[in-house]
């Protein structure tokens, strides 16, 4: 078969590896995963070139790897990677992108609010020499608070992070392989996505998408997880917080000591100087407040480190299925 992925040069894919990669990370989706396949394999077949399907069971518990081992048998494209246990979103993630092989790849959430059909839009932008295409979402089906809170997330990351990070673009996009390379080498365990792929960089376009509401079943993020997810994306990508804490740290010792020089003034040159139950109780609830917060953000970046320092493995892979049988 003739390809002509792209018109830059060294843009083709290795031999006998796929052009285009699709990864997907699921995590109890078993009613999902046919829908999902189909509609995969038919997006991928519209690009005329070579394509793998790479889906990560991110230690599912009801029978999503044996439909996914199953849908394999009729479907050489796809590769299922089954990780030991559940390792959440962006490990998984990451566990496909190292995976795989083509010259693109596109990464996406498995619940088919990313709509497959945008592929070859997808592509059609990276052969015109874009190195990311983002999905940006005009539209969201999610609950009026689920919005109100990702809006303020987007406006809160947006004052303070320190790479600019594209509003309303979630994990949906497409990387070369240069850029995927690159987020493969970066050894950080606590990842956002989002904000690592914008602090690449490189040549970039946008598909404007509605993102639909889930057709089966129910999200699998909760309050947790999206709260889980937005500390990463402060924390890994500003430094904000460390230098509230220090402003927020001088300003409370320049008040203890006004504090404590009109203490002084009040007792040499006056008779006013009355000790005070209101006061002390009042300075010292001050205090603990300030110290707690202090430590509480202090803590947040000793927590990352201490992942960091630990060098545990992102992932760890029990075997992968091709054809319906076990290639590793």
């Amino acid at each position: 078969m003739t390809q002509n992925l792209s018109p830059r040069s060294g843009q083709q894919p290795p031999s006998g590896g796929p052009g285009l990669s699709v990864v997907a990370p699921l995590f109890n989706e078993e009613a999902l995963a046919p829908e999902l396949i189909r509609r995969l394999a038919e997006s991928c077949r519209q690009t005329k070139i070579p394509f793998e399907i790479i889906i990560v069971n991110d230690g599912s518990t009801d029978s999503t790897l044996p439909t996914l081992v199953n849908l394999s048998r009729t479907l050489p494209e796809l590769r299922v990677i089954n990780l030991f246990r559940r390792f959440g979103h962006m490990p998984a993630l990451s566990a496909g992108l190292t995976a795989s092989r083509g010259r693109a790849v596109i990464v996406m959430d498995g619940d088919l609010q990313d709509p497959p059909e945008l592929i070859p839009q997808f592509l059609e932008q990276w052969q015109k020499g874009s190195e990311v295409v983002y999905g940006l979402r005009k539209s969201r089906r999610e609950s009026f608070a689920t919005r109100c809170f990702i809006a303020l997330f987007y406006l809160l990351l947006d004052k303070i992070s320190d790479t600019p990070i594209p509003k309303q673009a979630g994990t949906f996009c497409l990387m070369d392989r240069r850029v995927v390379d690159i987020l493969n080498a970066m050894p950080e365990k606590e990842r956002y996505f989002a904000g690592l792929r914008a602090w690449v960089g490189g040549k970039q376009a946008t598909i404007p998408y509605d993102r639909p509401g889930r057709t089966m079943g129910k999200s699998r993020v909760g309050l947790s997880g999206m709260l889980r997810l937005a500390k990463t994306a402060l924390i890994s990508f500003s430094k904000t917080p460390l230098r509230c804490a220090s402003i927020l740290s001088i300003l409370y010792g320049f008040t203890l000591f006004m504090i404590g020089l009109s203490a002084i003034i009040v007792k040499l040159f006056t008779n006013l100087a009355i000790p005070g139950w209101a006061t002390t109780t009042a300075l010292l609830g001050m205090t603990g407040f300030i110290q707690g917060l202090l430590l509480a953000i202090i803590a947040e970046y000793i927590a990352v480190i201490f992942d960091e320092l630990k060098a545990r493995p992102l992932f760890l892979i029990r075997e992968e299925f091709s054809n319906g049988e076990a290639v590793r």
